[in-house]
């Protein structure tokens, strides 16, 4: 099992990966022997992961994956750097706080963007690739607790990580007879730089009282399941929800 975990100098896509859990789930798919193709507007987070990686094992790629012209661009250079594409792990998300019936159209379609359409763009580029794949692809969707959980105030983000859900689904199905596999997860709290450098508010202590094992997940803990779905040693995982939250939709 410990050889199907490794990637082999195989690539694997991971956007958002600058920072937080993108970075993390960069850090440790490169530390399984991945070329990591790591995706995210933030140059100067870029070149600072590129740099911890080295140039062997990451490419950094600032692009803004909203828009149909930069995710091309995307592929492009995935398909000229001569690295077999096994994995892409859609990572791309932000929250968005307002009730229902003060949320503006805008930011409805702006979410709806970031964090559904971009997934949608991303991987209908690297769908050739991916299915090319050696012993078949692998696509990692990153949703959330709140995609399987209602959540007050987050109807723009709630909704999009309930329709990424949906997109894994439907993707494994139409795929999956073609070697690729597809899976989500679903982060619950954690303890990210931003969170870190900001303190835990009111609000994100009521939610970790909900949190069976009582704390925030550290980065690395949801990047090692991503890691995993990505890995041949989860081939015959496929179609599949993984809640990573620490108990916290059991209650």
């Amino acid at each position: 099992m410990l050889n199907q975990l490794q990637f082999h100098g195989l690539g694997a896509v991971v956007t958002g990966a600058a920072a937080g859990l993108g970075r993390a789930t960069a850090q440790t798919l490169a530390g399984l022997g991945a070329h990591v193709f790591a995706i995210d507007l933030d140059a100067a987070g870029l070149e600072s992961l590129a740099r911890e990686l080295g140039e062997a094992a990451c490419t950094a790629i600032a692009a803004d994956v909203t828009r149909e012209d930069e995710v091309q661009r995307i592929a492009d250079q995935v398909a000229g750097s001569g690295v077999v594409l096994k994995s892409l792990v859609n990572n791309v998300g932000a929250n968005f706080r307002s009730p229902a019936h003060e949320l503006q159209l805008a930011d409805w379609n702006k979410y709806l963007g970031l964090n559904l359409t971009s997934a949608f763009l991303v991987t209908r580029a690297l769908l050739p690739r991916l299915l090319a794949a050696p012993r078949g692809g692998t696509i990692v969707n990153v949703s959330s607790a709140r995609g399987l959980i209602g959540s007050p105030s987050t109807p723009s983000y709630s909704t999009t990580k309930a329709g990424l859900l949906g997109f894994t689904r439907q993707l494994a199905a139409e795929y999956g007879d073609r070697g690729l596999r597809v899976n989500a997860v679903c982060p619950g709290l954690v303890l990210t730089e931003r969170i870190a450098a900001r303190g835990i508010g009111p609000a994100e202590e009521r939610l970790r009282e909900r949190v069976l094992e009582g704390r925030f997940a550290e980065p690395h803990e949801i990047a090692n399941a991503i890691a995993f779905l990505a890995s041949d040693a989860a081939s015959y995982i496929t179609g599949v929800t993984l809640p990573i939250d620490g108990g916290y939709a059991a209650r």
